[in-house]
C-alpha cells in the first residue's frame, strides 16, 4: 500500500515569508497538527510518504499580497501545488491543481494507494470526488479537524462572506461519498455530517517530550490564554473573570488575534495586570505557556459548535506541564476529566474562583497536577500513537 497526504502546511522554510505577505491569521494549530501527524505516520510506516500541499493563504488582494503561487517539487514525490490566489478564482484553481497532482500520483504505479486528506473544504473534496471517478480503487481517508461551516466564527465576518461559506460547505458535504473513511476530532461530527462510512476519533496530537526548562518564581501568578481571540470563544468572559480578582500578584497574559482585540487592548489600558501580546510565533507561545502558573481555555460549553471541536490548545496546554482550567465541553471525552480543572458552572464568578484556587495551591500539588496532565497526553496522544491508531483503523475492516 502506498500512502500520500493532501495537506495545508506552511513549510518551516517559508514561515517568515508567508507571515509577511499574509494580512490574515496563520493557522498555527492546524499546521502543527498536520506536521505531527505526518511525522507520526512516517515513523510508524518506517519510511517517508509524499505530501501534496496547498499553502493555507487567504485570497488576494484583501488578505494576501501575492496573486499566484508557483508549483514547487517537494521530496519523496510530493509537491507544493501551484494555484491562482485571486479572490473568486482561487477555489477553482486550487481544486484543479490538486486534481492534476493527485492524478499524476495515481498514474505513477499500479500499487494500491491510500490518500489521507486534511480538511474537507470544497476545493479539496471536489478534486478528490473527480479523481475517484477515474481511480475508483483509490482509498481516501479524511482527517476532519474542523467542519467547513464552522471554521470562521468571527463576529466581524460579513453576511456575504458567511453566505458564501455556507454554500461552499453545503457543496462539500454533498460530495463526501468520495471519502471511504473519516478520522474525526469528536464523535458528534459523525451525526452532524450524516456519515454512513466508517469513522474513528482522534482528538489531536500532543508534542513536546523534551525536558521542561527550569522555572523561576518571583511570586507572580500568571494566568495565560493563547489562541483565537473571538468573543464567541469566551475571551472577554476570561477578561471579566480576571478583573474580579483583586490580588495584585495576579497577571493575565493574552496572545493571538481575533474580533475581541480592541476590547482586550482597552482592558489592558485600564488594568496594568493584563498583558496583550498579539500574535506570536509558536516557539515563543510554548515558552510562555511553560512559565505560566495556570493555562486557561474559556470556551463556553453552551455553544452548539463546541460539540464539533476539540480545542487543540487542550493538548498543547497539558503537554506544557502546567495545570489547565477549562470548561467541560461536549467534544472533550471523559478520559480528560482527571487532568483538567473545571469551574463549578459556566459563570464568570466560577471561572474567577477556579483560577484563584489553582493559583493558591501549594507548590507540590501544583507540580503534581501539571506533571500528571503532561504524562497522560505524551504517553497516550503522541504522534506515533495517534498515527498507529489511524493505520490500524484503515487496515481493520470491522472498525466503526
Amino acid at each position: 500500500m502506498e500512502y500520500g497526504m493532501l495537506t495545508t502546511l506552511i513549510p518551516e522554510a517559508y514561515d517568515e515569508e508567508f507571515r509577511q505577505i499574509c494580512r490574515h491569521t496563520m493557522q498555527d494549530a492546524a499546521n502543527v497538527l498536520q506536521q505531527n501527524l505526518y511525522e507520526g505516520l512516517c515513523a510508524e510506516l518506517g519510511h517517508t510518504i509524499p505530501v501534496f500541499n496547498i499553502l493555507p493563504v487567504s485570497s488576494f488582494p484583501q488578505y494576501c499580497s501575492r496573486a499566484f503561487f508557483r508549483r514547487k517539487p517537494l521530496g519523496d514525490g510530493g509537491v507544493d501545488i501551484g494555484f491562482c490566489n485571486v479572490k473568486l478564482l482561487r477555489n477553482r484553481s486550487r481544486s484543479q491543481g490538486i486534481y492534476r497532482e493527485l492524478k499524476r500520483w495515481c498514474a505513477s504505479s499500479n500499487e494500491p494507494k491510500t490518500l489521507l486528506m486534511y480538511t474537507i473544504s470544497q476545493s479539496f473534496v471536489l478534486a478528490v470526488w473527480k479523481l475517484k471517478k477515474k481511480y475508483p480503487d483509490l482509498r481516501v481517508c479524511a482527517i476532519v479537524a474542523d467542519l467547513p461551516d464552522m471554521c470562521n466564527l468571527s463576529s466581524s465576518q460579513s453576511f456575504g462572506a458567511r453566505l458564501i461559506a455556507k454554500l461552499r460547505s453545503r457543496d462539500a458535504y454533498s460530495m463526501l461519498s468520495c471519502v471511504d473513511r473519516f478520522v474525526l476530532l469528536t464523535k458528534h461530527m459523525a451525526s452532524y455530517m450524516g456519515l454512513t462510512q466508517p469513522w474513528c476519533v482522534m482528538e489531536g496530537i500532543a508534542a513536546g517530550a523534551e525536558a521542561l526548562p527550569e522555572r523561576t518564581d518571583d511570586g507572580t501568578k500568571t494566568v495565560m490564554y493563547s489562541g483565537t481571540l473571538h468573543r464567541q470563544f469566551g475571551v472577554m468572559q476570561l477578561v471579566e473573570a480576571f478583573r474580579k480578582i483583586e490580588d495584585p500578584r495576579m497577571r493575565l497574559v493574552l496572545c493571538g488575534i481575533g474580533d475581541s482585540e480592541g476590547d482586550i487592548r482597552r482592558a489592558a489600558e485600564e488594568d496594568g495586570r493584563i498583558d496583550f501580546l498579539g500574535q506570536l510565533k509558536r516557539d515563543e507561545v510554548i515558552r510562555l505557556q511553560r512559565q505560566a502558573t495556570v493555562l486557561v481555555n474559556p470556551r463556553p460549553g453552551d455553544e452548539e459548535f463546541t460539540k464539533y471541536s476539540f480545542p487543540s490548545k487542550t493538548m498543547e496546554y497539558l503537554a506544557s506541564g502546567v495545570p489547565v482550567v477549562a470548561y467541560k465541553l461536549a467534544g472533550i471525552e471523559d478520559e480528560y476529566d482527571a487532568y483538567l480543572q473545571y469551574p463549578r458552572d459556566g459563570s464568570v464568578e466560577a471561572l474567577a474562583d477556579k483560577l484563584c484556587q489553582v493559583c493558591s495551591w501549594p507548590r507540590e500539588r501544583w507540580a503534581a497536577v501539571g506533571r500528571e496532565g503532561r504524562r497522560f497526553v505524551l504517553e497516550n496522544k503522541n504522534a506515533v500513537a495517534q498515527a498507529r491508531r489511524i493505520l490500524e483503523f484503515l487496515s481493520d475492516e470491522k472498525v466503526r
